[in-house]
């Protein structure tokens, strides 16, 4: 009887620990998945922001030369 009980107490304990680390490994799985999302994320933000301020450098550099143009022509 004390035979019977103990392997039916490893048998639950090795399911159960089966169980625990298969839910441990998607766990993992699904936690490096998210981080290598984030990581994209940032850096698509990055190079977005990047772009956003280069073009209105450009906008405020053509805007510059127009006012720079509009005085020296009429100061001519």
């Amino acid at each position: 009887m004390l035979q019977v009980r103990s392997n039916i107490f490893s048998s639950c304990s090795f399911g159960f620990r089966a169980c625990a680390e298969s839910l441990a490994s998607e766990n993992a799985s699904r936690l490096a998945a998210m981080q290598r999302a984030d990581k994209n994320i940032n850096e698509l933000l990055e190079d977005l922001n990047r772009t956003f301020h280069s073009l209105h450098q450009s906008g405020i550099d053509e805007e510059l030369f127009d006012v720079i143009s509009g005085f020296e022509s009429l100061s001519v």
